[in-house]
């Protein structure tokens, strides 16, 4: 009712129902101490009470390590509580006592690796049967929150093992439920320096049963006193008991308000404090304290910020601002509220110019991506959308861009923009330069636009809505990416950005019915923290110098299958040929365990031969359900290292098996397949003729992953067959039992074949089991064979694999000639192993040093450059110390490994100590 005009902004109606939800139990189980044991085939019982409905709860626990600190800082440094280990079996539980009610349960569990955790199951009134309400992996591993709704009455929660052979950590665990609190005295609010506190709210019980709560006041407010009261004091059931009463410890004040009802009464004891003042401390950029006097008040704003004085700037270098992370995150502003001290970091960036060779890239699915940090990118009628989509370009919204002259703008789509759009590019004057397509319905697609002219200020504009996820301005003046005369575009070496770049223009420049050439000389190639850099195009080739010496790597920032690979391909026809490929993921650093993929590969038909892959932990991810075929490759990890769908073959390849752990214990596992046999996937992973080096002090062939799970072993070598699993798989399955995991002939490095007989193993998951004979019989593993693969696949991938010989070359004065190969694609000139030129001729002028000096290398249809010749050496005439030799295996011309006592026609295989093999045909 209103006796005169008025306005009303809003109207709030309240109802303090006298049905709560409260927190009935909470534990990091640091107070678990007296219950404390190993994980046994046997039930402990632990009894607890609960708060506010005063219930006794029990939890009945099976093979389950009860710690009341942390017993594995290694994998949890920044753990302070106790925890429950679900031990390596499918047997371990927790199960609670029936409680009257049970509203949300909120637990955190941990992991030491990818796909395990705790189940969490509920079962109470109107439940014929335990129905799960969580069954999600902890991701991330070090600690993982869940919060569930459960809403039952007469309610008991139960905790299972998600990955029947690996441990799980139940870390903390928080049980809501609905109290009636009309049954019990309850004070209802109060009221303090202008402020009304519903009691309801900011109330705890403590294990004694008082109700306490502490309240922060500014610092220019006093605190509570007789002379200076709490006001306006209610109830919701009974009334004050009593004076209320004052009293001061140390530069607290406790205010104790007492409430009867039916004869009860309850206790409530209100700390009041002043607000703490924190500490703003700003940091230079080499980690130096350039002050830390500010001193704010909680809860207040910052209000101002240092200036950039004292904060090393270098010549090209712009100061920023001051920033949460020292690598940058988000920007602190001076209305940024503080409720702790607050460390600032000090941003300084390099200054974006009109250059001529700087690339410059900008993540827009970052939501701290700060445009006028950038002077190379000033967007209009365009924002930061989400993390997902990227900024958002709106119908004809546009970005002003910086560019030295010849430059390539690469946007990268999002799948969600409007299927018509498209993005033009103008020059200064407002001429158009260039269109590309705004839309591809493959999301992180990219297009390239291409500008040539005057150095200054290019705009991108959109027709329609489009979101980006990524823009990059690769300035190319000074060192033009374009395809020489051979067909190849050659990588600057040493410079990852222009590897970059060049592969970037490669996917742009790709089709369906020829083949583009990358070639990549000698030297490392820093791509930073970039991950899922695309090979997108079809019939890409990426060809190094050289498996030890040409060096692609990456450092995820963040582990994870689908986030962290070096290279995602998407594209068909992917031919890859000497490189090393690295994540440099920190995989040892306490905490840092996880997934770091160098290949994650959603395409078809790719071919790997002589290529290195490192990292520990998912390195290579079949992500297709396609065939794939590696050649003389080595594959280095710790767990799961090849993993995912598709039939991959893998020809003479060294499996590299790392420690498990930086102290070298452990055991690993090298494969997990996802065979998807109702997509056409017959054999899964096959090994043939491989070698497993071991620096891990256990390791086992595989475990099964999900769908079908398919993984032979075919003449394989092990170089430490004492540390081979006794079971020789993992015979527990993450999802689902191994469907064929087989072996035959298989030898130690001298040759001795030290495969059982016989083995007869039974692989499961839960009630799920498949026991079958795990050796093969001879004829069964020439179903195994490339040529009968080959033939299946109807796909002969070893033909692109074939290497070009060369004979002598020979020396004319300063011109090389050689015999021309046939079909030889183009020809590598080196001097003294560096990379001077290419040429289509049987011949090279020489320009520096002399003949002896040079070697030339021939290419196949695919790009990969064969041996080298020289003046002195054909690939027939391979002369090798002996002392250099570290390994020789022998092969029958269809590709097994056969003894050295074999007759035929062998092929000779000395792998020298530098890692390079020799192959030589030998008649017997």
């Amino acid at each position: 009712m209103a006796t005169g005009g008025s306005y009303l902004y809003s109207v709030q109606v309240k109802f303090i129902s006298n049905i709560q939800e409260k927190e009935l139990y909470s534990t990091n189980f640091s107070e678990w101490g007296d219950y404390e044991t190993a994980a046994k085939e046997e039930e402990t019982v632990v009894k607890w009470n609960t708060k506010y409905s005063h219930e006794e709860i029990s939890f009945s626990i099976f093979n389950t390590q009860i710690g009341a600190s942390n017993f594995n800082v290694g994998k949890f440094p920044d753990w302070t509580g106790g925890m429950l280990m679900a031990a390596k079996s499918d047997n371990p539980y927790i199960i609670t006592s029936k409680l009257a009610s049970v509203t949300k349960v909120h637990f955190i569990h941990g992991a030491t690796g990818g796909n395990r955790g705790w189940k969490l199951w509920a079962k109470g009134d109107g439940d014929a049967d335990w129905v799960i309400l969580s069954e999600s992996v902890a991701n991330p591993a070090a600690g993982c929150e869940v919060t569930c709704d459960v809403n039952r009455t007469n309610c008991q929660l139960k905790f299972t093992n998600i990955t029947t052979n690996q441990n799980a950590y139940l870390l903390q665990l928080d049980i809501y439920g609905n109290v009636d609190m009309s049954l019990t005295p309850s004070l209802g609010t109060f009221s303090y320096n202008n402020e009304t506190y519903h009691a309801a709210d900011i109330f705890e019980e403590t294990s004694a049963g008082v109700l306490t709560t502490t309240i922060e006041v500014p610092n220019a407010t006093p605190l509570p006193s007789l002379e200076n009261p709490v006001t306006d004091i209610t109830c919701d059931n009974g009334e004050v008991d009593g004076d209320v009463t004052y009293e001061t410890v140390g530069e607290t004040s406790v205010v104790t308000i007492k409430v009867k009802a039916n004869e009860d009464v309850m206790t409530y004891k209100i700390t009041f404090v002043h607000k703490p003042y924190f500490t703003l401390t700003y940091y230079n950029i080499d980690g130096s304290v350039l002050e830390n006097s500010q001193k704010v008040e909680k809860d207040a704003s910052i209000a101002t910020l240092r200036d950039d004085e004292g904060v090393t700037v270098a010549e090209g270098k712009k100061f920023r601002g001051w920033f949460a992370e020292a690598d940058g995150g988000r920007k602190f502003t001076i209305d940024d509220v503080v409720t702790s001290d607050l460390n600032l970091y000090a941003g300084v960036t390099e200054i974006e110019t009109e250059s001529t060779s700087a690339r410059y890239t900008f993540n827009l699915t970052d939501e701290y991506f700060y445009d006028e940090d950038h002077e190379a990118f000033n967007a209009e009628k365009a924002q930061f959308h989400d993390t997902a989509h990227g900024w958002t370009l709106e119908s004809n919204g546009k970005i002003d861009l910086l560019v030295g002259g010849h430059a390539y703008i690469i946007a990268t789509l999002c799948r969600y923009s409007k299927q018509d759009a498209t993005l033009t590019l103008y020059d200064a004057e407002g001429n158009e330069v260039a269109t590309a397509p705004g839309y591809d319905s493959t999301d992180g697609k990219s297009v390239m636009l291409e500008y040539k002219g005057q150095a200054g200020t290019v705009t991108l504009k959109s027709s329609n809505e489009i979101y980006l996820h990524k823009l990059v301005i690769a300035n190319v003046e000074d060192s033009p990416i374009e395809m020489n005369e051979q067909g190849y575009y050659v990588v600057k070496p040493n410079d990852g950005g222009n590897f970059l770049t060049t592969l970037e223009i490669a996917n742009a420049a790709s089709s369906s019915d020829k083949r583009t050439y990358v070639f990549v000389p000698d030297g490392t190639y820093d791509l930073g923290n970039a991950v899922l850099t695309p090979i997108s195009g079809n019939n890409i080739s990426v060809i190094g110098q050289s498996m030890d010496n040409t060096i692609i790597v990456n450092e995820a920032e963040q582990e994870g299958i689908g986030v962290s690979a070096t290279f995602l391909i998407t594209g068909e026809n992917t031919y890859l040929q000497d490189l090393t490929l690295k994540n440099a993921y920190d995989y040892y650093k306490p905490g840092f365990a996880g997934r770091a993929v160098v290949i994650q590969d959603k395409g078809k038909h790719t071919v790997c031969k002589n290529v290195r892959m490192l990292s520990y932990q998912d390195t290579y991810y079949s992500n297709s359900n396609s065939n794939f075929y590696f050649e003389n490759s080595d594959i280095h990890g710790t767990v799961d290292f090849i993993c995912g769908e598709g039939d991959v073959f893998f020809n003479n390849c060294t499996l590299t098996v790392e420690p498990r752990n930086a102290d070298g214990s452990g055991e690993c596992t090298l494969t997990a397949p996802s065979t998807n046999s109702s997509e056409g996937n017959k054999f899964g992973y096959v090994f043939s003729g491989c070698t497993i080096d071991s620096k891990a002090e256990k390791f086992n062939y595989g475990r099964a992953w999900n769908n079908t799970p398919r993984c032979a072993y075919i003449n394989t070598t092990l170089l430490q067959p004492e540390r081979l699993n006794e079971n020789r798989w993992t015979l527990g399955g993450m999802n689902v039992p191994a469907d064929k995991f087989v072996e035959y002939n298989t030898m130690d490095q001298s040759g001795k074949v030290i495969s059982p007989a016989s083995l007869v193993c039974t692989f499961t998951k839960d009630s799920k089991s498949n026991t079958y004979e795990t050796i093969l019989t001879a004829e069964q593993a020439e179903e195994y064979s490339l040529e009968t693969i080959s033939k299946s696949w109807n796909w002969y991938p070893a033909t692109y694999t074939a290497q070009k010989s060369m004979d002598v070359l020979k020396a004319d004065g300063n011109k090389l000639t050689w015999n021309a190969v046939d079909g030889a694609l183009a020809y590598a000139v080196f001097r003294n192993g560096e990379f001077v030129g290419m040429t289509t001729s049987a011949s090279y002028d020489i320009t520096e040093g002399n003949a002896s000096e040079y070697s030339v290398r021939a290419a196949n249809e695919c790009g990969g450059f064969g041996p080298g010749s020289t003046t002195t050496t054909g690939i027939s005439d391979s002369v090798v110390a002996g002392g250099d030799v570290v390994r020789t295996s022998y092969y029958n011309v269809q590709g097994a490994r056969v003894g050295s006592s074999y007759k035929g026609i062998v092929i000779k295989v000395e792998t020298l100590k530098d890692g390079k093999q020799i192959a030589t045909k030998i008649i017997r």
